[in-house]
């Protein structure tokens, strides 16, 4: 379904899609692509069309954010280190926000595009950061023995939703904070590995991949505190994320070939948009 590029993808013997992220108008998707080398920065449309690796790099070029604005944040180690970076949408005008301590990944804008929160492990194990969205005032939120992964603000840019293995024999859970590290509650708490969660649209629910039902990865959502937990009917997948016209972009398969299928958010309409 693609408009262009589609004969490398068929020939690679490696495909392997990941963290899908949607632009704030949900017209694009953005991912990460491995094709038999480190992993690059795509955009397409939501139709599967005008497909763009924007990054070009023999670096790993990995976990994009789409600002308000059409900005990109994502993580890369082409200076030898896993920092944050941020460039356009077309991949130009690349800047660099993370000069270490430590590697930092996981990127993800505020709804107001004035921040950031992202993951570093500066400190010895990964813990939330946020910073201001030119990368100044880089400030600790989280501080406890586990990692914490993979943050999202909410909507109104007033919580934080990530993941963490801090509980539960190594077992990952849901945690949601407020926005100034305050008030943390965990949603989860289980025996399973609940990860890569992700805010839908309205606010008040998470989507979330998890092996509760014996599977390597089920999608389910679930209300924000952790009520009304509920399988999105017949969906095997991860890095699930809802856009705002309410579909659902997330990724099928095993290492070393995925591909990325949309879906309405109530999980019919299942459509295979990478081949």
């Amino acid at each position: 379904m693609f408009a262009t590029n589609t004969a490398p993808l068929q020939q690679s013997k490696t495909n392997f899609y990941q963290d899908v992220a949607w632009s704030h108008d949900g017209s694009q998707l953005s991912f990460s692509l491995r094709k038999d080398g480190q992993p690059e920065i795509y955009v397409l449309r939501a139709d599967g069309s005008d497909l763009k690796n924007i990054t070009h790099n023999p670096a790993t070029d990995m976990w994009a954010s789409w600002s308000p604005g059409g900005r990109i944040a994502f993580m890369s180690d082409r200076n030898g280190n896993n920092d944050i970076y941020v460039m356009n949408a077309d991949g130009s005008a690349v800047r660099r926000l993370t000069q270490g301590p430590g590697r930092n990944s996981y990127p993800s804008w505020s709804p107001d595009g004035k921040r950031m929160v992202f993951s570093s492990n500066r400190d010895g194990k990964w813990q939330l950061y946020v910073m201001n969205a030119d990368g100044s005032n880089q400030t600790r939120l989280t501080k406890n023995e586990g990692n914490d992964l993979n943050p999202h603000f909410s909507p109104d840019n007033k919580r934080i939703l990530f993941y963490s293995d801090r509980q539960g024999a190594g077992k990952d859970q849901i945690y949601v904070i407020n926005a100034d590290g305050s008030h943390e509650v965990r949603i989860t708490s289980d025996g399973y590995n609940n990860i890569y969660p992700a805010w839908l649209p309205d606010g008040k629910r998470i989507g979330f991949g998890s092996n509760r039902d014996g599977t390597p990865g089920k999608l389910y959502v679930m209300n924000v505190d952790g009520s009304n937990l509920t399988p999105v009917d017949k969906v095997e997948g991860f890095f699930a994320r809802w856009s705002s016209r309410n579909k659902v972009a997330f990724i099928k398969g095993r290492w070393p070939v995925s591909q990325i299928y949309l879906m309405n958010s109530d999980g019919s309409n299942q459509t295979q948009l990478t081949k």
